[in-house]
């Protein structure tokens, strides 16, 4: 069916006896947002990944809303609201623990460009009319079939209208309307195509792997604070192996992180993908890695490589910090790292070198733990000793004292002092020239 006959068709609609999506496996948040906007007479629908999620028994992320009223109108409904966006303004309903996103209905195919703090509230100018439309436009502007569902809070149906159902049965992933024009309108929509694959487990329709193989150069024409924020994103969540392999097969990782890329194609792939497994594991133990520690990962290979260079010996810290610039500082800039970031993921790097060797004194150990970029480089070296049993005995020397100085026992580290138990310390004796100057006189 084409996509004009798809939109002249009846959408598909579940009642709540034929899906398994239950309000209890909702956020209580995203329940009052829906119910208050129902009960003032609006259009209220939970959109996109939440209700994929929950169909796929699983334990969406967050939980986005879906109406007809307009942003006034919603923020009239909830004195904790508060509206950003200069040209599609969306609706941050803020809670204790979360913040719900309410968004308007709307056609325009284009994602709508927010940046960090940016307000619009009651200065800013009104959008156009025409962005607004129906639940039906909502839907098909949407990027993948299985994110353009619906949930109503109404009857507790989920509403279809692109085919999404159908795709989440088969296990496909699969743009909305022509993947080269979704593609050309938003590159990073085939980033996204490789993680939602990887996360869930599908497979990627022929026409979008074919468009993918194509277009993946285009991926250079995206905002490099979008493909940070998406590397991010596939660095979390427990997939990273699965997402950054497919980005690799999908020729994208290349145009990404090229360090990576050459990690994985050259002899340290296996200690990339084993990072990554590792990375993985932590989190389905539910033990938090830091964002620079993820993002170290990607770089840590080709850092070991040019350490390898130098020989047995570690270089010294000078040589390493430049090493570790050379390593990242063309990437930071490439994916708008922020500066304070860029700065952690390196002293990380300089740290780990430390974490490498046994610690030399107690002193040595306090200086390296209340370092800033400490907490990045002890996580980076867990992980690294998880891959590769050279690392493991000198992680073994270290836990210890590092406990201790966490701990704030600095005494254990230090030792006791050298002498006698109880004997006081001399005063050293003051030389010089001070004892024999000659006391002053009074009087001229």
């Amino acid at each position: 069916m084409s996509e004009a006959e798809q939109r002249q068709a009846e959408p598909r609609v579940l009642a709540r006896a034929d899906h398994t999506i239950s309000r209890a496996a909702m956020s209580p948040n995203a329940l009052k947002v829906l119910y208050r906007l129902h009960g003032a007479g609006f259009l209220a629908y939970l959109v996109g990944g939440a209700v994929r999620d929950l169909l796929l028994g699983r334990k969406p992320k967050d939980f986005d809303i879906g109406t007809n009223a307009r942003p006034q109108q919603v923020r009239q409904c909830f004195r904790n609201a508060r509206i950003i966006g200069r040209r599609f303004r969306l609706v941050m309903v803020r809670f204790a623990s979360e913040i719900v996103e309410v968004a308007t209905f709307r056609r325009s195919p284009d994602p709508p460009e927010i940046e960090e703090g940016e307000t619009a509230d009651v200065l800013a100018p009104t959008p156009d009319a025409d962005e607004y439309g129906t639940p039906e436009e909502d839907a098909w502007r949407r990027d993948f079939t299985v994110n353009g569902l619906f949930y109503d809070i109404a009857d507790f149906s989920v509403i279809d209208h692109v085919g999404g159902l159908a795709d989440l049965d088969a296990g496909v992933i699969r743009t909305i309307g022509p993947p080269r024009l979704r593609f050309d309108e938003d590159p990073v929509r085939m980033m996204r195509a490789v993680e939602y694959a990887a996360r869930l487990g599908f497979r990627l329709d022929d026409e979008l792997a074919d468009a993918t193989a194509s277009m993946h150069s285009e991926i250079r024409r995206a905002a490099p604070a979008r493909i940070a924020y998406e590397l991010l994103e596939s660095l979390k969540g427990g997939s990273a192996l699965r997402i950054f392999r497919g980005l690799e097969e999908a020729s994208l990782l290349g145009h990404i992180v090229p360090e990576a890329h050459e990690a994985a194609v050259g002899g340290n792939g296996t200690i990339l993908w084993s990072l990554l497994a590792a990375a993985d594991e932590r989190y389905r133990k539910e033990e938090k890695l830091g964002e620079e520690t993820l993002l170290a990962l990607l770089f840590l290979p080709q850092f070991l490589a040019a350490l390898q260079t130098a020989g047995d010996r570690l270089p010294r810290a000078g040589d390493i910090e430049r090493l570790a610039r050379e390593q990242l500082e063309t990437a930071m800039l490439r994916l708008a790292i922020s500066h304070y970031r860029g700065h952690i993921v390196r002293a990380g790097f300089l740290l780990l070198t430390r974490l490498m060797v046994p610690p030399r004194s107690g002193k040595h150990v306090l200086r390296t733990v209340r370092h800033e970029a400490f907490a990045t480089a002890w996580q980076v070296m867990h992980l690294l000793a998880e891959v590769d049993g050279r690392y493991g005995s000198a992680l073994v020397a270290w836990e210890q004292p590092v406990r201790q100085a966490l701990e704030g026992r600095a005494h254990a580290i230090e030792g006791p002092k050298p002498g006698r138990e109880g004997e006081a310390r001399r005063r050293p004796r003051r030389g010089g020239r001070r004892h024999n100057r000659p006391k002053a006189t009074g009087g001229a």
